[in-house]
């Protein structure tokens, strides 16, 4: 039906037609022309990307590799059917060798090493959505992770306790401003375990940690609190002062940060207790009550 119709289409074009506009059908791999509808080239290839999803944008062989996953995106994955492409049986001797590969493939996947490494990336995956994090973060902490494993550090200690280790260790090398209490929150582990290793992680790890912007812990303190704008950049202006005076120098950064933002909502006047702002830092309140009397020696709030 289909030949007939291109044969009529053919002869019409030979006599009135120019293929001067033409249109392609990625779908049968066609050209055809716009007005007549003849095909002119059948059969065509496209070598463009594949556009599957967003995880397998600009790809035609699948998702990238990547660490936050135990075999990195590379698995392999040997049918139970003991047949061919084409559909038909395969002889005793194949079957024999498939069952082999599937016994050692089994093997290798069952290490006590890959069931630790496949539990602890998706408790980080699951971290890292909870705090907002960056793919760069996870993929950072999932290489921390890894070089861990390789020097044998987690024994002894819990997979959760390792993985805020982790993160928090990819937080700090990356300047975000992510709490130990908030991962400790999220992670449902003891604050002191995801402590004590990550001083282990640090110690037996070649990675350099970054000083915490202040500034940026000021601002997102102040912004959980939903303080006005003009009491954040009162805040900010306090710290520059307090900051010229080296009196911030050897301070807990989300100390000096809570005790300014309290400074500022008290010269603005609004009602913001060291309680809120303690619940917001994970400060204490005696903390900041200490940092208050420090800094207003310094600060005219009235």
């Amino acid at each position: 039906m289909k030949k007939n119709k291109l044969k009529v289409n053919q002869s019409y074009q030979n006599q009135n037609c120019n293929h001067l506009e033409t249109v392609f059908d990625p779908i049968v791999g066609e050209q055809l022309c716009r007005k007549c509808g003849v095909v002119l080239v059948e059969k065509m290839i496209d070598f463009a990307s594949e556009m599957h999803s967003n995880s397998f944008q600009n790809s035609r062989v699948g998702p990238k590799s990547t660490l936050k996953i135990h075999d990195r995106g590379l698995s392999t994955n040997i049918g139970k059917l003991n047949k061919d492409s084409t559909g038909n049986s395969l002889n005793y001797e194949m079957k024999k060798s498939l069952k082999r590969m599937r016994i050692w493939d089994s093997r290798s996947k069952n290490t006590t090493r890959k069931r630790n490494l496949q539990v602890a990336l998706i408790e980080m995956t699951k971290l890292a959505e909870k705090l907002s994090l960056s793919e760069m973060i996870i993929e950072r902490a999932s290489y921390f992770y890894r070089k861990v494993a390789e020097k044998n550090l987690i024994r002894g200690r819990s997979i959760k306790a390792t993985v805020g280790a982790c993160i928090h260790a990819a937080c700090r090398e990356a300047g975000t401003n992510r709490t130990l209490t908030e991962i400790s929150k999220n992670l449902q582990e003891n604050r002191k375990n995801i402590t004590k290793t990550y001083r282990v992680i640090f110690q037996n790890l070649d990675f350099k940690v970054p000083r915490a912007d202040i500034r940026n812990i000021i601002v997102r303190f102040s912004n959980n609190l939903k303080i006005s704008e003009k009491t954040k950049r009162d805040a900010l202006s306090i710290f520059e002062i307090l900051k010229n005076k080296e009196m911030s120098v050897g301070k807990k950064p989300n100390g000096v940060a809570a005790a300014v933002i309290y400074m500022a909502t008290i010269r603005n006047k609004e009602e913001i207790s060291q309680k809120q702002i303690s619940a917001v830092s994970g400060i204490t309140q005696i903390t900041i009550r200490n940092r208050y009397k420090e800094f207003k020696k310094f600060i005219k709030l009235v």
